[in-house]
């Protein structure tokens, strides 16, 4: 239990440091807004205060793309879209569960959306998918079918063809809900074998179950989107990223004990996916300190992940600290920490983390031999906790320490 709990908190760690929008690559944040704007008693109570919460978390995360799940009032979203500043568009799906666009069941219903940034996307298509399918429009939710938007996105000078595919799948945890998602999963993935079998394709959003099990008792231990999820071998095949965070034990939800907002990225963008990028965003409360307790938001955390288009590697596996060949002591510490090696390392970059991710020391190493030991001295080290992260040219690793 206590191995299972320092993977947790490793991990996390790993993931926060990682985890972060910046102008060099492509980040994307799939959210479900719980009933944005609603004009009735659904979601958080105040709608204009949950409008100016979402406006600062979007400021805060600062991502490319939004694929947005749950938006009911479009002009809550437009004064959203307004306030973040003229760089920002929005597409709304026109259909819904109640109705296409301009009924009044579409004004009153959940709709997908996609928010962007327009200096990086252009070329922009959108349309709903498996619309002609009566099966699929049954499936998923009685038409809440998936929402496809494909556009060029340019980033750090580099463009490529992408294909966001933003869900929000049948709800519920009786076994009919279960069969329904998962044949609306096999309908959409026989529908990207046919049709996007060689195209950059991300599926974001609200999966209303988890990736590495299923959150229905009595149906099977396997996820209802088991179909693209166990394809993760063939040529053309799929990448469930958001299972690692699953398998942790995370949760996207506030009191909901697992992982339904997911990403799941095809083998072509799988080259530009930056390892330990994607993350649940529940960082977000410190920005909105009441976001869990107040429940002015939504009862969902953004789900982030981040890429390089230019398919150069920016991260490295990630591994323990054993088997990159350090142990560091003492921990905990007072004023120095000593890394000894137990094996020969290379090339080796230090540095040294504060909760907050502020880089406090860094030091590089040419050539560490198996068996010698250097000394780290941290003399203005208030108590708490440290992060020390080891780099080589092939493997990554961090350190949790404490200090006292």
């Amino acid at each position: 239990m206590m191995k299972n709990l320092f993977t947790l908190l490793f991990l996390s760690a790993f993931y926060l440091l990682n985890a972060q929008s910046s102008n060099t690559t492509l980040d994307v944040v799939s959210w479900n807004l719980e009933f944005f704007g609603a004009p009735y008693a659904s979601g958080p109570a105040d709608k204009d205060l949950q409008e100016a919460n979402a406006k600062k978390i979007m400021r805060y995360i600062d991502a490319d793309i939004y694929g947005l799940q749950e938006i009911v009032d479009s002009s809550h979203l437009r004064k959203l879209r307004d306030s973040l500043g003229i760089n920002y568009e929005f597409i709304i799906a026109p259909y819904s569960t109640d109705g296409v666009i301009g009924s009044n069941g579409w004004r009153q219903s959940q709709k997908l959306a996609v928010l962007y940034k327009k200096d990086v996307f252009s070329n922009i298509s959108t349309r709903g998918m498996m619309l002609n399918s009566p099966t699929a429009v049954s499936n998923w939710a009685n038409g809440r079918l998936p929402f496809l938007f494909k556009a060029d996105a340019t980033v750090n000078g580099i463009t490529k063809t992408i294909h966001f595919i933003v869900i929000h799948a049948k709800s519920g945890s009786t076994t009919s809900d279960y069969s329904r998602r998962l044949a609306g999963a096999q309908e959409l993935k026989d529908t990207l074998d046919a049709n996007f079998s060689n195209e950059t394709v991300f599926i974001i959003g609200d999966f209303n179950d988890a990736l590495n099990h299923t959150i229905v008792s009595g149906s099977g231990p396997q996820s209802s989107f088991q179909p693209i999820v166990a394809d993760s071998t063939d040529a053309d095949h799929y990448r469930s990223i958001t299972i690692t965070l699953a398998n942790l034990g995370q949760t996207s939800m506030i009191n909901f004990p697992n992982v339904i907002d997911n990403h799941v990225i095809s083998n072509e963008v799988s080259a530009y996916y930056i390892p330990g990028s994607v993350q649940v965003r529940t960082d977000v409360t410190s920005i909105v300190p009441d976001y869990v307790s107040a429940h002015n938001t939504s009862d969902h955390y953004p789900v982030f992940s981040n890429y390089n288009l230019s398919g150069v590697p920016t991260g490295l596996p990630n591994i323990t600290p054993g088997d990159f060949g350090i142990k560091v002591s003492p921990n905990p510490f007072n004023d120095r920490i000593y890394i000894t090696a137990s094996k020969t390392l290379r090339n080796t970059h230090f540095s040294l983390f504060d909760t907050q991710g502020r880089k406090l020391i860094t030091k590089d190493i040419a050539t560490l031999i198996q068996g010698s030991s250097f000394e780290i001295n941290i003399p203005a080290s208030a108590n708490g906790t440290y992060f020390l992260q080891a780099e080589s040219e092939e493997y990554k690793t961090l350190v949790k320490l404490i200090a006292q």
